[in-house]
């Protein structure tokens, strides 16, 4: 999966750079995408950098559907 961004702002922090980009298009291999053709998640296998730890996580699997425990205790 690609997503190709625009860079829009750059800001210094320090001795870092912050780079805040929009995504102006998006590429996936069929591999990774599901029954609607939307990427799914446990095919992609994204990876986050933890900062804390300075090290690569694995994102989670499946725990609810968003939105619907929220129904619930709104009743």
């Amino acid at each position: 999966m690609v997503m190709e961004c625009k860079v829009i702002k750059v800001v210094k922090i320090g001795l870092h750079t912050e780079f805040i980009g929009e995504i102006i298009d998006v590429k996936a291999h069929q591999a990774v995408l599901d029954e609607d053709k939307m990427p799914d998640v446990e095919k992609v296998k994204p990876l986050i950098w933890s900062l804390p730890n300075m090290s690569y996580r694995k994102v989670g699997k499946h725990v609810r559907k968003s939105f619907s425990i929220g129904k619930k205790v709104r009743k």
